[in-house]
Order: C-alpha cells, then structure tokens, then sequence
C-alpha cells in the first residue's frame, strides 16, 4: 500500500522483515521502490519527535476515548501514520506522542480491523484529500 500510494517512506522494527517469505507475498516487490527505514521499538519515541520537530503531524489509527472518525479528519499535508500491532495497537507509551488519534468506525458486530487493514485505509483516505487533488 505504501508504495502504490507513493509515500514517503515505510517505517519498521527491523528490516530484517523484508526478507521473510510472508512480507514477500505481501509486497509483491514494492519495497524496491519504497525508502524503508528502520527504527527499533525502544527508538521510536525519539524518531516520533524528531519527525514532529520537522513539521509532522503524528497521527496514531487507535480505538481511544479522544479518537476522531477517520471519516471526519482532514489529514495535514505533512503526517506520520502510526499503526500498532494486531492483538494490542499502539503500545500506551506512544499513546501520549498522538497529535490525533483517528478511529475507523465500525459498522458491524466485530470492533476492529487488521492493522494492515486499518493502515490502508487510512492511507487511501489521506490520498483522496492530498495526492487525487494534483491529478487528472
């Protein structure tokens, strides 16, 4: 998703990762032409605010108290999209680091999403505000 939606850049733990036969099957190759960075758990706080110091917005996809519909947010030109992991989401530590906090609303009886999932549609979201503007 990232790179078929050309964002800047896909963060992750430990790149490592790319090389695993279900990142394979899921990339189909895009991360040869993605910029993949990779920033270890315990660095991510610091990474988080050195990006906020240069003009991001942080915004978490978190089921919380103070979430905003992703339906009714107007994404900053300039945002990290901050995924958690499937069974926990974003680690509580991170929680403090949200600019925003958006929530996909759900319509049926099960309350959440896949994080891969989750992340797709908040990226495809943020490109009908910004990216499909500057096309034909």
């Amino acid at each position: 998703t990232c790179e078929s939606m050309s964002a800047e850049a896909l963060v992750v733990g430990d790149k490592s990762v790319t090389t695993t036969e279900a990142f394979k099957r899921q990339s189909v190759t895009s991360e040869r032409w993605l910029r993949l960075l990779e920033v270890g758990h315990s660095d991510l706080p610091a990474f988080l605010q050195e990006r906020r110091e240069a003009g991001y917005s942080i915004v978490g996809v978190e089921q919380a108290a103070n979430s905003i519909g992703l339906n009714r947010f107007a994404f900053p030109a300039k945002c990290v999209l901050v995924l958690g992991n499937e069974q926990n989401g974003v680690p509580a530590p991170l929680m403090h680091l949200l600019d925003t906090c958006l929530e996909i609303p759900m319509l049926g009886v099960t309350r959440s999403l896949n994080a891969h999932v989750s992340g797709a549609m908040a990226i495809w979201s943020y490109v009908q505000q910004h990216a499909l503007k500057h096309t034909t």
